[in-house]
């Protein structure tokens, strides 16, 4: 089968052959109607593309679309349309179809020398478009975009595919403006080929980083699943049955509480963000890294000696009946851990940039060419 990189070079060129020899499919390939309607076609299937989802997972199609449209979505390709036969087919037309007018307008240039400059900017116009074209094509076939497979904390390290190196994580974080509003994604890292360090960097929203052909963007960042800055304890004492005392109590994890008006106090010894119980090991653990069941893991002395040391669950009561403590305790909410975050990284590979870049140049300068020797209605 023929590969990405053959099929890029090998269909326009059987198209151009087509177009210098059938002079009935030139006139077609060369007319403004066709490609119009070629465009037309080609931003049709990349906005399905798009409003579809792409590169997603067969069951993710059927359960947003159902079995039959699931499927059919799944099997036509449209869930990796940039790489199908008609796209591909589309793209390669458009191409031919720019360079057949541009050859024309170039033998048109030589027979008729006049107005050199208004044609040079037209020819230059009509060659951006067929390398805007190619450079999608060549993208679309050889290059990527999609999310790492997993979040990584300071100290993971992650492959990059077809990178031929390799990502650590120093830190991540959140940062906030002065009012509390998000103001930046920041991840510190370090880049390594063969075991040896060759380059650090950070990583923010629009600043990636870009090493051997692959960018590495920032994606999403999660707080730590398993540190807070603060946990907000409320402790409801029955001093008697008509005036219990209740306390509000802000907690910095790892530091002992005293609970005002009582002997009692209280430590945050431990925080996971999604709580789970395994029953044969009896220990709590990560459902996942996401912040879905939070709970915090207390300790409660009397008179500076332990008395107990349980869980307790944002929203609701313990796993445990409390009946047996001297208070009751709450887990009411809690401040997240943001200098010690979960990043997650987007890899991109694309190839056919600069093809793009050059294709917008000739484009300005075609377009400055055309406009400059334009003269007002009245203007001899």
């Amino acid at each position: 089968m023929l590969g990405p990189i053959p099929l890029v070079i090998l269909v326009p060129l059987i198209f151009l052959a087509a177009a210098l020899f059938f002079q009935k499919f030139r006139n077609w390939l060369t007319s403004m109607r066709t490609a119009i309607r070629l465009l037309v076609a080609m931003a049709a299937v990349s906005m399905i593309g798009v409003l579809v989802g792409q590169q997603l997972p067969p069951e993710a199609y059927t359960e947003r679309y159902g079995d039959v449209l699931g499927l059919f979505v799944f099997r036509s390709g449209l869930a990796n349309v940039f790489r199908t036969w008609y796209f591909v087919l589309l793209g390669a037309l458009i191409v031919v179809s720019t360079v057949t007018c541009t050859l024309r307008r170039i033998v048109r240039l030589v027979k008729r020398p006049g107005r050199r400059i208004s044609a040079t900017g037209s020819l230059l116009t009509h060659l951006s478009i067929a390398l805007i074209a190619a450079a999608g094509l060549v993208t679309a076939l050889t290059g990527f975009r999609y999310p790492a497979p997993r979040y990584l904390e300071a100290g993971d390290v992650i492959e990059v595919p077809e990178g031929g190196f390799s990502i650590r994580v120093d830190a991540a974080r959140t940062e906030f403006t002065e009012e509390g509003s998000l103001s930046e994604y920041l991840t510190d890292v370090t880049v390594f080929e063969d075991g040896t360090e060759v380059l650090k960097q950070r990583i923010e929203v629009n600043h990636p980083l870009n090493h051997r052909g692959i960018g590495v963007y920032q994606y999403e960042m999660l707080p730590s699943s398993r540190s807070i800055q603060h946990a907000f304890i409320g402790v409801v004492v029955p001093v008697s049955e008509t005036a219990p005392l209740r306390r509000d109590i802000t907690a910095v994890p790892g530091e002992i509480v005293q609970i005002e008006g009582t002997d009692l106090s209280l430590k945050v010894l431990e925080f996971l963000a999604d709580f789970t119980y395994d029953i044969e090991t009896g220990t709590a653990g990560l459902a996942s890294i996401r912040h879905d069941n939070p709970a915090v893991l207390v300790q409660l002395l009397e008179a500076g000696e332990l008395v107990a040391e349980r869980w307790f669950f944002m929203g609701h009561a313990g796993h445990r009946d409390d009946s047996d403590l001297p208070c009751r305790i709450f887990f009411l909410d809690y401040i997240p851990d943001f200098d010690d975050g979960l990043t997650r990284f987007e890899f991109a590979k694309q190839p056919g940039t600069p093809l793009l870049f050059a294709g917008l140049g000739l484009l300005s300068l075609g377009l400055c060419l055309t406009l400059w020797t334009r003269r007002p209605p009245g203007v001899a």
